[in-house]
C-alpha cells in the first residue's frame, strides 16, 4: 500500500506540473449544467466557413485547441442535441457551450428521435434494445444472440468474431460467474430491463485485460431525466409453456439528487430436449464395443427476481458522488428425465437404464458500489474512485433415482439412489481509482490502480443409498480458493489533424491460493504480467477512415471450474471442475476501415492464443463412463474478415447487415495424441427497422451461424433463426404494445458431432426457441431533460466474470 500511495503522489505531482505549463484555449460543452462528452468541436475564423481545427470534448465536457486566433467561432455538434455555434469571441474570453437537447413535448412526455438498432462506432459496436420491436418479451442472452458476429453454444459459452473467451460486464462490472451461470442468469433478464449492449473487440488499458475475444457491457436503464419519472410493463410470452414478466422503475432527478430503482420479476418455463449417442469404440483397432442411446427430457421452472437501486448527489458544481445497490433472487427447479437403451457391440439391447434428476437451484447475491468522481480544474483534469463489495450465495440440492432392467428378463438391479448438497459462499471486495489529465495540443493522459479480493467457499456433500443406510459418497469436496489482483495502467491520447493514437501498458499482478480441504491438497500461485495496446486512426477525407489496433489479453479460470466439484446429470454423464487450470493469453491484431460515417465497415483480424480453456469430452472406459472436464489442451490462431453495413434507405426503412468469415486452427495434445484441426466457416446477420407512420413500426431480423469446428475435438452444426415484431405508440405516446415472434420456422436447434481417437458422439438438442410474446409499457414523465451522468466501470471489473452459482 506504500508503493501505491508514493506512485499516486507522484503521478499527480508530475500531471499538475505539466498542466500549469501548457498554454491554449479551453472550453466546456454542456447540457443543463451536465457535460457533454464526445461533442465534435469545430474553430472557425471570426468570418468564413474555413475550419481551422477540430476536437472532441472529453469526458467532462472540456475541449482544448493549443494555438488559439485573436478572435474566433466554436461549433458544436452531439447527438440527439441541436447544433449550436458561438459568436464571435476574443481571446482569453471563458467558452462555455451550452446544447439543447433535440426534444419534443407532447403531453408532459418527452419524445427523441428513434435509436437505430445498431450503431457502428471506432471503437465498438452500439445494440440500442427497444429500437427492435422483436426483443421485446425477450431475456438478455436471446437478444444477444441477434447481435453482430456473437454466437452461443449449448452450454451458454459465448463467442465474438469466431473467438471464446468473452467477458461479460453488467453496467460495466463484471458478472464473477462461469459461462453456463452466466448464460442462466443472462436467461433471468428481461429485455425490458437493458438499455443498451456494447461489443468491444479490443479494450484498451483501462480496462482490465480479462477477455481474450473481448468485452460484451450490458448496460440497463437508469434515470436520465429531471423531474419524476417512471414505467410500468407487463409481459407474457408463449412457446410450448407459457411465460410472464413484470417490471416498473421510478426516478427523481432535481436539485443536487438523482434517485433511481428498478424491480422485474419473471416467470420462466421450459423444456429441453437432448438425444446423445455414444458409442464406444477399442483404442487398438476402433471396433464397436458397446452403444449408449440416451434421449433427455429437462422441465424448469424459475423465478427470478431483479432489482436496482441508485443515487447521484452533486456534492459540488464539480464532484459528485453515487451509490448503487443491486441484488438478485431465483429460487429454480429442474427436473431431467432420461431413458438410456444399452446395445452390444453387435446390436443385441442389454437393458435400459431409467434416471429422474432433481436439482433445486436457489441463487442471490447483493452487490454495492460506492463512487467519487470531481474535476480538478476547468482543463479536464479528474479524478474518480470506485468501492465494490459483492456476495454470492448458491444453494444446489440434488437427488438422483437411477434403476437398470435387463432386457433378458433377468431382475432388475439394485437402484442406485444418490443426494447431494453443494452449498456455495462467494465474496468480493474491490477498489479502484482513476486520473484524467489533458496535456497541450490536443493530448491527455489517463492512469489509475485496483486491487481485489475474492474469496469462494464451496462445501459438496454427497450420500448414497447402501441397503437401507444412506452413507457418504467419495464424490464429497469442501474447496476453499482466495485470489488477489492488483493493477496499474498507464495511457497516452494524442489527437493530430488526421491521426489520432493511444498507447497503454496495463500491469496485474495475480496471487491464487486453492485448498481441497477434503482431499488435504493446497496450491499457491502468483503470476504478474504486461498488458500492452495501441491504437491508431487515420481520417484520409471525410468519406474514409482507417484503423489498427493491437493488444494483449488474459483470460483466467473461473472460480467454479477450478471446484472439482462433480455436476451429475446421470451415473453416466457429469460435469466436473479442474484445480489444475492456468490462464490462457492472446495477441490480437485489427485493421479497420469505415467509409461514409460507418455506413459500410470492414475488419480484418488476427489472434493467436496459448493454453486455451475449454471444455473437452473425456471418457472412461472400463466403467461407459462420460465426463466433460474443463482444460488447457491447445493452442490456437483465429484469421477473421467480417463486414457490416448500415443505412437508412429513405424515410421508412433502416437496414444492418453484418457477415464474418473466419478460420480457426488448433494445436495441441489431447488425451497423449496429437491435435492438429483446421476450419473456415462464417456468420451472417440482419436486422430490419421499419417506419410506418401514425406511431406503427415493425421489424424482420435473423442470424445464421454456419458449421463450426470447436477447440479441434468436436464440430457444431449450422443454426439460425427468423424474427420478426411489430409496435404501436398508444395513450398519446405514453404507451407502447409490441408484439413479436422468434425464431419463426424453429431452426434454432443444436447439433454436435465428435470423432476423436475412440470418442464417437452425436449430440442433439431441441428446446423453447419459438415464442410468440405480447408485451405493454407505460411511461409517464414530468419535466425531463435529456442529459444524465452514467457509471461507465466500477471497481469489479474482471472478478465477477468468474464466479459461479447464479442461474
Amino acid at each position: 500500500m506504500k508503493f501505491l500511495f508514493t506512485l499516486c503522489t507522484f503521478l499527480f505531482a508530475a500531471f499538475n506540473t505539466e498542466a500549469q505549463n501548457a498554454a491554449g484555449l479551453t472550453g466546456r460543452v454542456t447540457a443543463n449544467g451536465e457535460p457533454v462528452s464526445g461533442a465534435a468541436v469545430f474553430l472557425y475564423k471570426d468570418t468564413g466557413n474555413a475550419i481551422v481545427k477540430t476536437t472532441v470534448s472529453n469526458a467532462t465536457g472540456v475541449f482544448e485547441f493549443s494555438e488559439p486566433l485573436e478572435r474566433f467561432r466554436i461549433k458544436a455538434i452531439a447527438a440527439g442535441y441541436e447544433e449550436l455555434i458561438s459568436e464571435v469571441l476574443k481571446k482569453g474570453q471563458p467558452v462555455e457551450l451550452k446544447l439543447v437537447a433535440q426534444v419534443k413535448e407532447i403531453q408532459g412526455v418527452t419524445v427523441s428521435a428513434q435509436r437505430k438498432m445498431i450503431e457502428v462506432k471506432t471503437d465498438k459496436t452500439v445494440l440500442n434494445v427497444e429500437a427492435s420491436p422483436s426483443n421485446i418479451g425477450a431475456n438478455a442472452l436471446e437478444v444477444l444472440e441477434k447481435a453482430p458476429g456473437i454466437s452461443v453454444d449449448k452450454d451458454g459459452n459465448i463467442s465474438m468474431q469466431g473467438k471464446a473467451g468473452v467477458t461479460i460486464l453488467i453496467d460495466g462490472k463484471p458478472t464473477y460467474m462461469s459461462n453456463a451461470d452466466v448464460a442462466n442468469y443472462l436467461k433471468s433478464l428481461s429485455s425490458s430491463q437493458l438499455d443498451q449492449i456494447e461489443l468491444i473487440t479490443q479494450p484498451s488499458a483501462k480496462y482490465d485485460a480479462s477477455g481474450n475475444a473481448g468485452i460484451i457491457n450490458i448496460k440497463t436503464k437508469t434515470n436520465r431525466l429531471f423531474g419524476l419519472t417512471g414505467s410500468l410493463g407487463l409481459g407474457y410470452s408463449q412457446g410450448v409453456y407459457a411465460r410472464g414478466n413484470a417490471n416498473g422503475s421510478i426516478g427523481y432527478r432535481k436539485g443536487k439528487w438523482n434517485t433511481y430503482a428498478n424491480l422485474s420479476y419473471n416467470r420462466n418455463r421450459t423444456f429441453n430436449n437432448m438425444f446423445i449417442t455414444r458409442n464406444f469404440r477399442a483404442k487398438t483397432d476402433n471396433s464397436l464395443l458397446s452403444v449408449m442411446d440416451q434421449s433427455s427430457s429437462m422441465l424448469g421452472n424459475g423465478h427470478p427476481l431483479n432489482l436496482k437501486f441508485s443515487v447521484d448527489y452533486l456534492a459540488s458544481k464539480n464532484t459528485t458522488i453515487g451509490l448503487n445497490v443491486s441484488g438478485y433472487h431465483n429460487d429454480a427447479l429442474f427436473v431431467l428425465l432420461t431413458d438410456m437403451l444399452v446395445y452390444s457391440g453387435s446390436g443385441l439391447h442389454t437393458g435400459n437404464y431409467t434416471t429422474t434428476t432433481r436439482n433445486n437451484m436457489i441463487n442471490k447475491n447483493i452487490s454495492t458500489n460506492l463512487n467519487f468522481r470531481t474535476k480538478l480544474d476547468t482543463a479536464g483534469r479528474e479524478l474518480s474512485a470506485d468501492i465494490d463489495y459483492a456476495h454470492y450465495r448458491s444453494e444446489f440440492i440434488q437427488s438422483m433415482d437411477n434403476y437398470f432392467i435387463p432386457a433378458n428378463g433377468s431382475p432388475a438391479e439394485e437402484p442406485y439412489l444418490l443426494k447431494g448438497a453443494n452449498p456455495s459462499d462467494i465474496d468480493i471486495y474491490s477498489g479502484k481509482l482513476d486520473y484524467t489529465h489533458p496535456l497541450k495540443k490536443n493530448a491527455r493522459i489517463e492512469a489509475g490502480l485496483k486491487t481485489s479480493i475474492v474469496e469462494t467457499n464451496s462445501d459438496s456433500r454427497f450420500t448414497y443409498l447402501n441397503g437401507t443406510v444412506w452413507e457418504k459418497d467419495p464424490r464429497s469436496n469442501h474447496f476453499i480458493y482466495k485470489e488477489n489482483i492488483n493493477a496499474a495502467y498507464l495511457n497516452y491520447n494524442k489527437q493530430w489533424s488526421k491521426w489520432g493514437a493511444q498507447l497503454g501498458l496495463r500491469l496485474e499482478n495475480t496471487i491464487m491460493k486453492g485448498n481441497q480441504v477434503t482431499a488435504s491438497q493446497q496450491f499457491e500461485r502468483n503470476l504478474t504480467q504486461l498488458f500492452p495496446t495501441v491504437f491508431v486512426s487515420y481520417k484520409y477525407n471525410d468519406k474514409h477512415s482507417y484503423t489498427i489496433n493491437a493488444g494483449r489479453r488474459i483470460q483466467r479460470p473461473n472460480y467454479k471450474d477450478l471446484n472439482p466439484f462433480q455436476l451429475i446429470l446421470n451415473p453416466f454423464t457429469y460435469n466436473q471442475g479442474n484445480p489444475n487450470l492456468r490462464p490462457q493469453f492472446t495477441w490480437n491484431i485489427e485493421l479497420g476501415h469505415s467509409y461514409n460515417n460507418g455506413m459500410l465497415t470492414t475488419k480484418l483480424s488476427y489472434s493467436k492464443t496459448t493454453d486455451i480453456i475449454t471444455d473437452v469430452l473425456r471418457q472412461i472406459d472400463s466403467t461407459r463412463v462420460s465426463y466433460i472436464q474443463t482444460d488447457n489442451i491447445a493452442s490456437s490462431e483465429n484469421w477473421n474478415l467480417s463486414m457490416s453495413f448500415n443505412k437508412s434507405l429513405g424515410k421508412l426503412i433502416t437496414t444492418s447487415l453484418y457477415g464474418s468469415v473466419f478460420n480457426n486452427k488448433y494445436e495441441g495434445v489431447f488425451n497423449g495424441a496429437p491435435l492438429r484441426e483446421s476450419f473456415t466457416s462464417f456468420s451472417f446477420n440482419m436486422n430490419n427497422q421499419f417506419r410506418l407512420g401514425k406511431g406503427w413500426s415493425a421489424e424482420l431480423s435473423g442470424f445464421y451461424n454456419h458449421k463450426n469446428l470447436i477447440v479441434g475435438q468436436s464440430f457444431i452444426g449450422p443454426m439460425g433463426a427468423l424474427t420478426t415484431g411489430i409496435s404501436k405508440q398508444i395513450l398519446k405516446n405514453k404507451g407502447t404494445i409490441r408484439l413479436s415472434v422468434r425464431d419463426i420456422f424453429l431452426t434454432q436447434k443444436v447439433s454436435i458431432d465428435q470423432r476423436f481417437q475412440n470418442l464417437d458422439t452425436k449430440f442433439r438438442q431441441i428446446f423453447d426457441s419459438r415464442i410468440f410474446a405480447l408485451n405493454f409499457t407505460w411511461r409517464f414523465a414530468k419535466n425531463e431533460t435529456n442529459v444524465v451522468r452514467s457509471r461507465q466501470n466500477s471497481a469489479s471489473q474482471e472478478e465477477q466474470s468468474r464466479a459461479g452459482g447464479q442461474q
